[in-house]
């Protein structure tokens, strides 16, 4: 069994995710704050409490997909360990800092929907063989692993256009009925003895 002190924290992104290079690996830090409801005992109404912010350290493979897939304000889960640290400030105070060291982050789906991408191994290229041989490259970037082709779900954008379509359908059907039913109330009031 584990003595180590394990959190799940929930709550939203509070800066954009930012990579790094350490000596240990590259390193992302995501911001996280945590706002907690809490309800007054004298008038029984919600309110929230004070914020709490918590730097989340994310490595390697997990960095990579934090930054491709996190943006400010998304909701987000976090499962990891806690880890303390003090420093001297510039005023030569000593400070303490608590980080967690993220094993697993994803979008809290209560708050909203997320489109999930599985990542594709990328087949192995071997030199004189048939992969070594097209002139097509595949573009690597420094901001997505595998290149852009990875990111890519052609199937959810056509689904994405499909319902997007049908919602435009639907809210000009809407329109058109109101202005049928604005149109109708005039008559009527024109109409109506005084």
């Amino acid at each position: 069994m584990s003595q180590g002190g394990y959190v799940t924290l929930v709550g939203f992104v509070a800066q954009d995710p930012r990579q790094r290079e350490t000596g240990k690996g590259r390193v992302t830090d995501l911001r996280v704050g945590t706002t907690p409801r809490v309800q007054d005992r004298v008038t029984g109404e919600w309110r929230d409490a004070d914020t709490s912010y918590f730097t989340v350290s994310c490595w390697r493979r997990l960095g990579d997909h934090v930054r491709a897939s996190l943006r400010k304000g998304d909701p987000v889960v976090v499962k990891g360990r806690f880890r303390s640290r003090s420093y001297e400030d510039k005023t030569g105070q000593l400070k303490t800092v608590i980080d967690i060291a993220a094993d697993t982050v994803g979008h809290d789906l209560n708050q909203g929907i997320a489109n999930y991408m599985r990542q594709r191994p990328q087949p192995a290229i071997t030199e004189g063989g048939p992969a070594s041989d097209s002139d097509d490259e595949v573009s690597e970037t420094p901001d997505l692993p595998g290149g852009p082709a990875e990111m890519i779900d052609d199937e959810a954008i056509e689904r994405f256009g499909r319902d997007l379509d049908a919602d435009l359908d639907r809210a000009e059907r809407t329109v058109h009925a109101l202005h049928e039913d604005e149109h109708e109330d005039e008559d009527a009031s024109a109409s109506a003895p005084f």
